[in-house]
């Protein structure tokens, strides 16, 4: 249902009616993506295809389609743009047989979520809520039941507690502040994204927001300078997961 905003006026002594705004709702939309995630100008080349169906000014549903035509994957959004999630997201496997099934509340999964393999076989069953923290039923392909695991374990660093924290004082232990920049009394917090590859290797490093190329040049070279991680796992195999550290430049 669309929302509507109200607003009363009164005239003259005399009420007048609440006049009601409808909000405009952006029409649907076809991207056409190729296998690195890019968007097409056109079907020609396309792994597949994506459609945004807004159910008001920011919020709606978009669905991923293989070459094939075959439903891939469903995402219920608050904000499209923001890219929060509010609502039923699902996944199929290419035979048409769900693999996925979660339920979001702005962002937050709630609700049981559910994980199967591709013969239909439930693989995992978990409810999403603090009381349940660190608990659900994992299975075999076979049906039978095995240890229960995490779904998502971020990458752990190789030094101090391993946590994040610990990465952001590893790169400002780096951190060497540039000649020029000095001189230039230049300052700021340059952010720098880099992503741990399912092999726990740094790759992928480049400056996000930058405030003066020495410094931005200063912090790449201390996210070079980080050392291995343990690899995150996504269903128990290894994956990449982003990062973006804020590296602060202030001269005392």
């Amino acid at each position: 249902m669309n929302k509507r905003y109200f607003l009363g006026f009164l005239l003259g002594g005399l009420g007048v009616e609440p006049a009601a705004a409808q909000q405009v709702i952006p029409p649907s939309k076809t991207e056409y993506i190729d296998s690195t995630g890019a968007v097409l100008p056109s079907e020609i080349g396309a792994w597949s295809r994506r459609e945004t169906t807004y159910t008001d000014s920011v919020g709606g549903v978009v669905r991923s389609y293989a070459r094939s035509g075959k439903l891939r994957s469903s995402w219920s959004y608050e904000h499209i743009r923001k890219q929060i999630a509010h609502g039923t997201v699902e996944m199929w496997f290419d035979n048409g047989q769900l693999s996925y099934h979660s339920e979001f509340a702005h962002n937050q999964q709630v609700g049981e979520f559910r994980v199967y393999y591709a013969n239909g076989q439930l693989k995992r069953r978990q409810i999403m809520d603090a009381a349940h923290a660190g608990t659900g039923e994992c299975f075999l392909e076979n049906g039978q039941p095995t240890a229960f695991f995490e779904y998502e374990v971020m990458p752990v660093y190789s030094d101090g507690d391993g946590s994040f924290r610990a990465v952001v004082n590893a790169v400002m232990r780096n951190v060497k502040y540039p000649k020029d920049a000095l001189k230039a009394r230049a300052e700021g917090r340059v952010f720098v994204s880099f992503v741990v590859t399912d092999k726990g290797e740094v790759a992928k490093i480049k400056v996000v927001k930058g405030v003066f190329p020495s410094l931005d040049t200063a912090a790449v070279w201390a996210v070079q300078q980080l050392k291995p991680f343990t690899p995150g796992k996504q269903d128990g195999q290894p994956v990449q997961v982003s990062f973006t550290v804020p590296i602060t430049f202030r001269i005392q």
